[in-house]
């Protein structure tokens, strides 16, 4: 690629980075049935028509984001399996860069993405495709070390999937906090965890049948 191309493109992509930065803090303040282009261009300091360049509309926007969000979850869990260790200190090493995300970057943002996704009757019916995908479920991507965890005897013995939503409650939960709450102090991966660990001494099988 010459130069001058391989410039473009870099220009071009910090350019739709920009855009996608500036709508995801708008449809965290507004929503996406109330933010307007006009909205998402002021954000990003940038003319209508520049954005309107790089996106034909605040669907295709809100879309590109809920890819964007589930990929970068996914991307997190897998990297996580990927490492050496105990399923305990993959969970942490997750659990500490997901929280890292939300006190340093933007990435705060994509939370209340995904739960505007969830929840509103007005998202594209692409965004429904996306969701109800278990490929891109974060949830579903977690489970297996959930599952290893419990077999290693380091996981309480609960329904995996349940416990695997209730950890992604408590981080959505954070995100929600921090946003609402800049100085809301956030808990340690080990407090996060806790929920999950078997005690030292405990019997599985008597915890799986209380």
């Amino acid at each position: 690629m010459p130069r001058d191309e391989h410039k473009n493109v870099e220009i071009r992509d910090a350019r739709r980075e920009q855009i996608l930065n500036a709508a995801a803090k708008v449809f965290a303040r507004r929503g996406m049935a109330a933010a307007k282009i006009s909205d998402i261009a002021q954000e990003a300091q940038l003319s209508h028509g520049l954005v309107y360049h790089y996106f034909k509309s605040k669907e295709q926007i809100f879309v590109t984001l809920v890819k964007k969000a589930s990929e970068s979850s996914i991307e997190v869990v897998n990297e996580a399996k990927q490492l050496k260790g105990t399923p305990i200190e993959k969970l942490k090493w997750m659990t500490e860069t997901i929280l890292k995300g939300i006190v340093t970057g933007d990435r705060i943002y994509l939370f209340l993405i995904m739960i505007q996704a969830s929840t509103s009757d007005a998202v594209p019916e692409e965004v429904r495709e996306i969701l109800t995908n278990s490929a891109n479920s974060p949830v579903a991507a977690t489970i297996p070390i959930i599952i290893e965890g419990q077999a290693e005897g380091e996981i309480i013995q609960e329904d995996p999937m349940k416990l695997a939503v209730a950890y992604y409650a408590f981080i959505q939960g954070l995100a929600i906090n921090k946003i609402q709450w800049h100085e809301c102090p956030m808990p340690d991966a080990n407090i996060i965890l806790s929920v999950f660990l078997m005690r030292a001494g405990e019997d599985q099988d008597a915890v799986r049948d209380q």
